[in-house]
């Protein structure tokens, strides 16, 4: 396997961990495999820890439509919210508070 094919690779693992999250199917397993495959590529120099960021981001971005921070963000927001005022976690329609 050349060096691009193993990035396409760690791409795809990525892009499966997120959709499986979306899908409310986390998959620990498969989270734990797909970081020792980008550390891998960091410590055979395929990949700068820069590029691995950016990767991630990317899939991220294409599944969830927004970045990992700002999904993050909404998330805490949420959790502060229903720990602090819970009927006011539960006037936002589920809808809106699932995550997209």
């Amino acid at each position: 396997m050349n060096p691009e094919d193993y990035l396409i690779f760690c791409q795809a693992e990525l892009r499966k961990i997120f959709e499986r999250t979306r899908a409310g199917q986390p998959d620990d397993k498969l989270k734990y495999r797909a970081e020792g495959l980008l550390h891998a590529a960091r410590l055979l120099g395929l990949a700068s820890a820069e590029q691995l960021s950016e990767l991630l981001e990317a899939e991220h971005q294409a599944v969830f439509g927004e970045s990992v921070a700002t999904r993050q963000a909404r998330k805490a927001a949420l959790t502060e919210l229903k720990e602090t005022d819970p009927d006011a976690y539960f006037d936002i329609p589920t809808v809106e508070r699932k995550p997209r």
